[in-house]
């Protein structure tokens, strides 16, 4: 199951390879963060818990999604009119806050200054303005309602 996983990990981040630097690392621990959070539960037994994480993230994007359809906010790039909340921010928020609740700081801290580089990352990008991260970040605590057990 491990070598599953190094390999979707792999596979999910190549398009990134193609952007810029900024870009192309904060695109691989968005999808770092989730994956790493998966392992930890799966190597652990967590089955709860993976359950857990999977629902946060679905409920996450489904937030998101729904937000992104109805305040219709122009990026700073003028690509669409997707900006408002961030989609990498909110799923690197998601993932960071189950691993708060499920492994205590010694997880959470790191995981939550590695969602914050993702927030900045989109920022540096000018795919989002610093108020698209900051609300990205915010809904994955209308998302997430977890167990504070430890893994």
């Amino acid at each position: 199951m491990k070598k599953f996983l190094v390999v979707a990990l792999v596979s999910m981040s190549l398009p990134a390879w193609s952007l810029d630097v900024s870009s192309r690392n904060g695109n691989i621990v968005t999808l770092a963060l989730p994956t790493y959070a998966a392992a930890v539960s799966y190597a652990s037994g967590d089955t709860e818990g993976l359950s857990q994480l999977v629902q946060s993230e679905a409920a996450t994007f489904v937030l998101v999604s729904a937000l992104k359809s109805s305040t219709h906010a122009t990026r700073p790039d003028g690509s669409d009119n997707k900006s408002f909340p961030s989609m990498h921010t909110a799923a690197s928020f998601s993932a960071a806050q189950y691993l708060q609740m499920r492994g205590g700081s010694d997880m959470g801290v790191p995981a939550y200054l590695l969602a914050g580089y993702v927030g900045a990352t989109r920022v540096d990008a000018n795919k989002h303005y610093w108020k698209d991260v900051v609300g990205g970040a915010a809904t994955d605590r209308k998302s997430t309602r977890l167990n504070s057990s430890h893994i």
